[in-house]
């Protein structure tokens, strides 16, 4: 039975070389409503080891090339506020979309139709009660991102951690991205949450290349947790890290597996010989969340069931 499945993986293959490339792709500088100067932020996140930034301010199109004397790569970035009051992500963008005009669902199409990125931000902020229920989420066909860690949140009404919200729509067949992000409007909301995108080696960095990885699940997530090597291999998924622990999620937020340390593997026939319903086998999926020391999290993007 298992050999008549496989995983399918969003990483490069084991044998390619790669890099991991550090980033932050949600925050704001006085050029909106953040505290700090655009150059006060490159500065800070340069100094930090960050590899890329985006300068994502409300409602306002921050072009990169304002800023040559950059040395990380910054991200063309976005914003967008909706009619009721969403802001959310258009990474890749070339200008600024209507404000307040727009739904969440139309702002999805707008960004996807001029080959950007949609992610939808904090969807666990709280300024009013359906800010992002499940129905709208699962409403937003062709979601691809959504933050499943947003750090100013912290501070803020609401959770910073959404990875239950993000199981519901995986557990509901959809294939969407989970990112983490600062959203820092403050010195204090700086590197709490981050990406890692994997990159082949020897080819330049460049804004247009770490959107796509984002857009295809070639990353990972933390608060503080590094991973160093993700995908499968052999037929087996596996994961290394610096954690303490890492676990295997499944369908329905089901903790199938434990391993001590920071490095793991899931099998396909572990997966098969989960108690995980009558379901169509093409929708099962597993992630790895490792665990770190305190707070410190990282996880792996879904690897998904898929038969041969």
């Amino acid at each position: 039975m298992a050999d008549s499945y496989h995983f399918l993986s969003p990483y490069l293959d084991p044998d390619v070389p790669s890099d991991w490339l550090r980033g932050n792709h949600h925050g704001h500088s006085t050029l909106s409503d953040g505290h700090e100067t655009p150059q006060q932020l490159i500065d800070a996140y340069e100094a930090a080891g960050y590899q890329y930034l985006a300068l994502s301010e409300h409602d306002l199109f921050v072009d990169p090339e304002d800023y040559p004397q950059a040395t990380l790569c910054l991200l063309p970035a976005v914003e967008v506020s909706s009619d009721r009051g969403q802001t959310l992500m258009h990474l890749g963008a070339r200008t600024a979309l209507p404000a307040r005009q727009l739904t969440a669902p139309q702002i999805l199409q707008a960004v996807e139709a001029g080959g950007g990125l949609f992610v939808f931000d904090h969807p666990n902020w709280t300024p009013f009660p359906d800010y992002a229920t499940d129905e709208l989420l699962l409403s937003m066909e062709g979601l691809r991102g959504m933050e499943i860690y947003c750090g100013v949140i912290e501070r803020l009404s609401g959770v910073a951690l959404a990875t239950d919200r993000w199981d519901r729509l995986l557990s509901a067949g959809r294939r969407v991205w989970g990112h983490a992000t600062d959203d820092q409007h403050d010195e204090a909301d700086r590197f709490i949450g981050w990406n890692r995108v994997q990159w082949p080696q020897g080819r330049s960095v460049d804004a247009v290349g770490i959107v796509e990885a984002l857009a295809a699940g070639r990353f990972t997530a933390s608060t503080g947790v590094r991973i160093d090597a993700v995908g499968v291999s052999n037929g087996t998924a596996y994961v290394t890290s610096n954690a303490e622990q890492v676990r295997w999620i499944v369908n329905g937020g089901v903790i199938l597996k434990k391993d001590a340390g920071g490095d793991s593997t899931l099998s396909v026939a572990e997966i098969l010989a989960a108690p995980l319903g009558d379901m169509n086998r093409g929708e099962i999926y597993a992630r790895a969340e490792c665990y770190g020391r305190g707070a410190a999290m990282g996880w792996s993007q879904p690897f998904w069931l898929e038969k041969r």
